[in-house]
C-alpha cells in the first residue's frame, strides 16, 4: 500500500489481517451450523428451509439493529475498543450453537442456536463499522490509496468468508464437534490482530457534543443521539439514491449464504444436479474456485477504482450476476450422461464471479467519499455497510425460503435473477442522476462564475480527489459545500 506511512501500513495491515480471520469464524460457524441441520435432517428431524430463514433472519436483525447504534459509538470513544468486541462476540456466539446439538434434541436444540446467532450477529455490528471507518480515515488523503485499501478490505473478507467455508466443511468432516473448538481458536486469533492496532485521535474532546445532540440539549435527547444521528444520515440525498442497489445485491448474498449449505448438501431433487450434489469437503473445494475468481476480479477492480467513475463499475459488474445465473442454470441441468458442456459452465461462472466482485470494492468506496461529508461521523456512516450488509442478507434469507422450498437451486437461481435485474435498474437510475447533476452544476459554474472561488470542472477537480486541510485530530476540516459534494458526486473518469 504505497503512499501510507510505516506505522499506519502496520495498524492497516493488522486491521485488514483481523477482518480475515473475523469473517472466517463467522462464515465457518455459519457452514457448521448448515451442515450440523442437514445431518439432523437425514437423521429424521423435521427442518424445513424455513428454519434456516429464521436463524438468518436472527443473525442478521442483530447486525442491522446493532451497527448503526455501534458505528456512532466508535466516533464516541474510538473504534480499537468495538474492533477488538467483535472477536469477543463471535467466541462466545460458537459455544452456544456448537454444543447444544450434543446435549439438547431437535426442536429444542433452536432456542440456544437463535441466540448464538443473534450473539454472531453482535459481532460483525461491532467489528465492521468501527473497521470501516478506521480505513476510510487512514486513506482520506488519496482515492487512489482508498480504492486499493478497499478493495484488499473485500478480498479480506472474500478469503475469510472462503476459507470459513473450506475450514467449516473439512473440519466438520473429520472432527465433527470439535470443529467449534478450532473456529473458537481463530476468534482469538482475531482478538489479537486488533488488539495490535492503534487509533489516532479517535475519542471527542472532552466536553465536546455527542453526536446528534444539539448544544444545550436535555439529557434524554442526548440519549438518543445514536439514533437521531443514524436517522440524519440515512435521510441524506446521496445515501438515499444510492441504498436500492447495494441493498438488492446484498440481498442476493444473504440469498445463497442463507440456503447454498443446505440445498446443496442435503435431498437430492429430481431433474437438478446441483441439489444434495456436495459433501462438506466438496463445498469447500467449490469455494475455493470461488473465492480464487472473487479475489482475482477484487484485485483488478481495485486498480481501475482510482481511474473509473465508481458507478460505471458498479453498472458494469452487476453483468456478471446474469452470467453466473445463467452458468448455474446450465450446471444443474446438465445432462448426467454427457458433461462435455460442464467445462463451459464453470468458466462462465468464475468469469461472472470475477466480475460481480467489483460491486462492492466501489460499493465501499463510494460511501467512504460520502463519509468525508461528515468527518466526525465516519462510524456512523460505515456502520450504513453493515445496516445495508444485515437487511440485504436478512431480506434474502428470508426471501429465498419459498424460492428454495418450492423449487431447490432452480428458486435460488430464479430470485438471483430477479434482485440483478432490480440491482442493475437501480445502479443504471443513480449513475443517469449523478450525470444530470454534474452537468447543472458545470452548466451553472459557467453561466455565473464566482469570483472568490473559481468554477470547478469535472477534470480539474473530481470530487473523489477533493481534499481538506486536517484538523488537529487528523481528520479533514470542513468539507466542501453540500452542493458541490451532491452535484459532482462521484465524478472520477
Amino acid at each position: 500500500m504505497p503512499g501510507l506511512p510505516a506505522d499506519r501500513i502496520q495498524a492497516t495491515v493488522a486491521c485488514i489481517l483481523g477482518n480475515v480471520l473475523l469473517r472466517l469464524g463467522n462464515s465457518a460457524t455459519g457452514v457448521l451450523l448448515g451442515l450440523v441441520l442437514a445431518s439432523m435432517n437425514r437423521s429424521g428431524s423435521s427442518v424445513r428451509p424455513i428454519t434456516i430463514g429464521i436463524l438468518a433472519i436472527s443473525f442478521y436483525a442483530t447486525e442491522l439493529l446493532g451497527a448503526p447504534v455501534f458505528g456512532v459509538f466508535s466516533d464516541r470513544y474510538g473504534r480499537r475498543i468495538f474492533m477488538i468486541a467483535g472477536p469477543v462476540f463471535g467466541a462466545v456466539a460458537i459455544q452456544f450453537i456448537g454444543w447444544p446439538t450434543a446435549l439438547v434434541a431437535w426442536p429444542v436444540v433452536l432456542a440456544p442456536m437463535v441466540l448464538g446467532r443473534m450473539l454472531e450477529g453482535f459481532s460483525t455490528a461491532t467489528s465492521a463499522p468501527a473497521t470501516l471507518s478506521f480505513l476510510t480515515r487512514e486513506t482520506a488523503e488519496s482515492p487512489a490509496v482508498r480504492g486499493q485499501v478497499m478493495a484488499w478490505y473485500e478480498v479480506a473478507t472474500v478469503v475469510g468468508i472462503g476459507g470459513g467455508f473450506v475450514a467449516g466443511g473439512l473440519l466438520w468432516d473429520h472432527i465433527r464437534l470439535g470443529a467449534f473448538v478450532a473456529i473458537t481458536g481463530v476468534y482469538l486469533a482475531s482478538l489479537f490482530c486488533f488488539w495490535q492496532v492503534r487509533d489516532r485521535g479517535s475519542r471527542r474532546p472532552a466536553g465536546a457534543q455527542g453526536l446528534g445532540q444539539q448544544a444545550g440539549a436535555p439529557e434524554g435527547e442526548a440519549s438518543l443521539a445514536p439514533l437521531i444521528s443514524v436517522m440524519r444520515l440515512a435521510r441524506r440525498p446521496r445515501v438515499l439514491r444510492f441504498v436500492p442497489a447495494w441493498l438488492a445485491v446484498n440481498t442476493i448474498i444473504g440469498v445463497w449464504f442463507t440456503h447454498s449449505t443446505f440445498q446443496l448438501t442435503g435431498g437430492q431433487r429430481s431433474g437438478q444436479a446441483l441439489a444434495g450434489a456436495f459433501s462438506g469437503t466438496s463445498l469447500g473445494g467449490a469455494f475455493i474456485l470461488f473465492g480464487v475468481a472473487f479475489i482475482v476480479g477484487v484485485v483488478l477492480w481495485g486498480r481501475a477504482l482510482g481511474t473509473m467513475r465508481k458507478t460505471t463499475v458498479m453498472l458494469a459488474t452487476v453483468v456478471g450476476i446474469f452470467l453466473i445465473c445463467g452458468a448455474l442454470l446450465g450446471i444443474n441441468h446438465i445432462n448426467a450422461r454427457d458433461h462435455s458442456w460442464l467445462g463451459w459452465f464453470v468458466a462462465v461462472f468464475l468469469i461472472g464471479v470475477a466480475v460481480v466482485s467489483g460491486f462492492t470494492p466501489a460499493a465501499l468506496a463510494y460511501l467512504a467519499d460520502i463519509s468525508e461529508e461528515t468527518v466526525r461521523q465516519r462510524g456512523a456512516v460505515m456502520g450504513l455497510y453493515s445496516v445495508i450488509l444485515g437487511l440485504g442478507q436478512m431480506a434474502g434469507g428470508a426471501l429465498g425460503s419459498p424460492f428454495a422450498a418450492a423449487a431447490g437451486v432452480d428458486g435460488l437461481i430464479m430470485v438471483t435473477a430477479i434482485l440483478g435485474a432490480v440491482a442493475f435498474a437501480a445502479v443504471f437510475a443513480l449513475r443517469r442522476f449523478e450525470e444530470a447533476q454534474a452537468r447543472s452544476h458545470v452548466r451553472l459554474s459557467i453561466e455565473a462564475p464566482s469570483a472568490s472561488a473559481p468554477p470547478v470542472s469535472l477534470q480539474s477537480a473530481p470530487l473523489d480527489g477533493l481534499a481538506s486541510p486536517r484538523n488537529s485530530d487528523g481528520d479533514r476540516g470542513s468539507p466542501p459545500p453540500a452542493g458541490a459534494r451532491d452535484t459532482l458526486a462521484d465524478s472520477n473518469i
